[in-house]
């Protein structure tokens, strides 16, 4: 079994290029807002308990579909100020424990795009950041410092890529490493 994270900056285009990705390739998307709407309907959002539970959650899912092999998954991934930076590196060492195989794809793009692609009105179907001054003004607070990728993480710019484009570019990716090993 194969899971693919998916991380970069909000707005870059994991979820956008994850369901692209799954039409190629038999994957479940995992969007990480599945689990973060659903604790934050209770929690504050960077309350203890919400950062707790937010890990846990995401954790314990992908590791029983891990251990009760329900296909390959992709898991989309933004760092926010209360996500410790190595936690993809910890997500996949725990998940290759359980014996999955474990990509780390890092996406990024342009300054310019990831304007226009934060306004999309698409994103507010999760309720996601769509406003490119309210996303300044949560980075200029520290809101989404980076993640630590792994040392064998693949980083792809998808900068003037389409969603079917860099869905491609990720596939073949993936195929590439699948193969080298």
């Amino acid at each position: 079994m194969r899971v693919v994270i998916l991380y970069g900056l909000p707005g870059v285009g994991k979820l956008t290029i994850a369901e692209e990705l799954a039409r190629l390739s038999p994957y479940r998307v995992f969007h990480n807002h599945l689990v973060f709407d659903a604790v934050e309907a209770l929690f504050s959002f960077g309350s203890p308990a919400f950062t707790e539970l937010r890990e846990r959650l995401w954790r314990e899912l992908l590791s029983r579909s891990v251990r009760e092999r329900v296909g390959n998954v992709i898991f989309t991934i933004a760092r926010d100020q209360s996500l410790d930076a190595d936690f993809v590196m910890t997500l996949a060492s725990e998940l290759r424990k359980s014996g999955a195989r474990v990509s780390c794809v890092g996406l990024s793009c342009s300054a310019a795009e990831h304007e226009q692609r934060l306004a999309s009105a698409d994103r507010g179907r999760f309720g996601k950041i769509n406003s490119v001054e309210r996303f300044r003004q949560l980075s200029q607070g520290g809101a989404f410092p980076p993640f630590k990728g792994p040392a064998d993480a693949m980083l792809i710019d998808t900068t003037g890529l389409s969603p079917s484009e860099a869905a491609a570019a990720v596939d073949a990716q993936l195929n590439r490493e699948q193969s080298a090993n």
